[in-house]
């Protein structure tokens, strides 16, 4: 597998990506629109073992989300771009933050997570998944999974393209 880069808005900060994604989502909490600016935060979920830091140091600033939890968000020093994010329970992963790749048409949504918390101008694509909150396997997940699939296979054979939007619903 090639590898991915990424790095930051002034090329302080460098890094790689060794393996393919565990998920690509977008967070809607109101703690990832501080961050980005208003919008959801989009990231690819990796294993942090698969992610190397080739050039430059990133500053972390940690924050205690909703749930409760330790987040921190890692960004560049220099230029304040958006890196990676890390939640103190989960070690084993970090989310890059997809504006930060070299090439980031990679990123595919497959869920919008934290959507209570969208505002009212977000516009949500109706095939990508939506938890309220954090997603939770169970019943509930498992339904989610199957209605956006079944949107994306009428937009299939409607439109006769792979996840085609539907007329008058962008992506977000």
């Amino acid at each position: 597998m090639t590898n991915r880069t990424g790095g930051c808005l002034c090329g302080a900060v460098r890094y790689e990506l060794s393996s393919r994604a565990q998920m690509d989502l977008s967070c809607f909490c109101r703690e990832c629109q501080y961050v980005s600016g208003g919008g959801p935060s989009h990231t690819i979920i990796m294993l942090s073992k698969d992610i190397n830091i080739t050039q430059g140091e990133s500053t972390e600033y940690w924050t205690v989300s909703a749930k409760g939890r330790r987040v921190a968000r890692v960004f560049c020093e220099k230029c304040g771009t958006p890196l990676f994010a890390r939640n103190e329970r989960l070690p084993q992963y970090l989310a890059v933050k997809v504006g930060s790749l070299d090439d980031p048409s990679i990123f595919e949504p497959q869920a919008n997570i934290w959507i209570k918390s969208a505002q009212p101008w977000h516009h949500l694509d109706a095939s990508v998944s939506r938890f309220k909150e954090n997603p939770e396997l169970g019943v509930r997940a498992i339904f989610e999974f199957l209605r956006s699939s079944a949107v994306k296979l009428g937009r299939l054979l409607k439109n006769g393209k792979k996840g085609s939007p539907a007329p008058g619903e962008g992506k977000s």
